[in-house]
């Protein structure tokens, strides 16, 4: 469980810097869009992944009698 945690910080934390990391802050466009808006994008497909492992570590668990 607490590795399943630990993947989802990841997309987290790349989401919450987003405003101090100069390469995408710079007015570029990436894929057509602006670089913002493409990072930004881009962890949240990621996100979705990282919380469904969650949810299926919890119900796993708890099929299993506990967290562990």
């Amino acid at each position: 469980m607490r590795v399943a945690i630990l993947l989802l910080a990841v997309p987290v934390v790349a989401l919450l810097s987003t405003v101090w990391l100069p390469f995408v802050n710079e007015p570029k466009i990436w894929l057509g869009m602006p670089s913002v808006l493409t990072w930004t994008a881009g962890w949240v497909v990621l996100l979705t992944p990282a919380l469904a492992n969650v949810e299926y570590q919890r119900n796993r668990a708890a099929a299993n009698g506990g967290d562990r």
